[in-house]
């Protein structure tokens, strides 16, 4: 294994423990690929995470793959067996996309959408103050007092998930920065029909873990069906 030339700059900060650290990165859902850039000093670097596991830990999602980035100094370096535990979900604004009906055992996929996302989908332009709120119309309210719009209830759909990455090592990856605590930022903006049938199913384990009563059992079945799709 050939060992790169450190930067004295950088064997001083590690030593130190003044190494300046990386917190976040940003990434987009392409198929099962997580892909995104950062940069360090106006240098570019690529990263991919690709899944091949996935896990109910503690009532936790937790993905597991191959870290790999890319930087036209160093090459393409990766890290296998890196864990992302998800932390947090955010909702997705706006249509909601249609809910696939993934079958079981088979690559393929067929699309199905309720009454109410069918109506949705089939409304024209509006020109509201607010998605689902019309001009001069009183907002309709949920139990809790918040307004109903287009993307809540049944229509409602994960639109970023955060992680936290398991320690990664900077050597290794080539990235002159602490690796030892960073947060993936993953947007589901799917263009290609795995993708979408992913954002189905982080859709159904928020509505399984996070839509009040915990439904473990769901959770699971939503776990099976993302394994289901790493082993392809």
């Amino acid at each position: 294994m050939l060992r790169e030339a450190e930067n004295p700059g950088s064997q001083v900060a590690r030593l130190t423990g003044n190494q300046r650290k990386l917190h976040s990165i940003h990434g987009v859902l392409r198929g099962r690929v997580v892909d995104g850039q950062f940069e360090v000093q106006g240098q570019p670097y690529r990263f991919s995470f690709v899944p091949t596991t996935a896990a109910l830990v503690v009532g936790r999602l937790v993905l597991t793959g191959r870290m790999t980035v890319y930087s036209p100094q160093l090459g393409m370096r990766f890290v296998d067996a890196v864990e992302a535990q998800a932390i947090a979900i955010q909702g997705g604004v706006g249509v909601s996309p249609v809910r696939r009906q993934l079958l079981t055992g088979t690559a393929q996929t067929s699309q199905t959408s309720t009454s109410e996302q069918k109506m949705e989908q089939e409304k024209g332009p509006e020109t509201d103050l607010q998605p689902g709120l019309h001009p001069f119309e009183t907002p309709r309210l949920d139990e809790l007092g918040r307004p109903v719009v287009e993307s809540t209830g049944p229509l409602s759909f994960a639109g970023v998930l955060y992680f936290n990455l398991s320690p990664l090592n900077d050597l290794t990856l080539g990235v002159p920065l602490d690796l030892s605590k960073v947060q993936l930022n993953l947007r589901l903006a799917p263009t290609d029909d795995l993708a979408r049938d992913l954002q189905t199913i982080f859709s159904r384990m928020t509505d399984a873990l996070y839509d009040g009563v915990i439904d473990e059992s769901a959770a699971r079945e939503q776990v099976e069906e993302l394994n289901r799709i790493f082993k392809f």
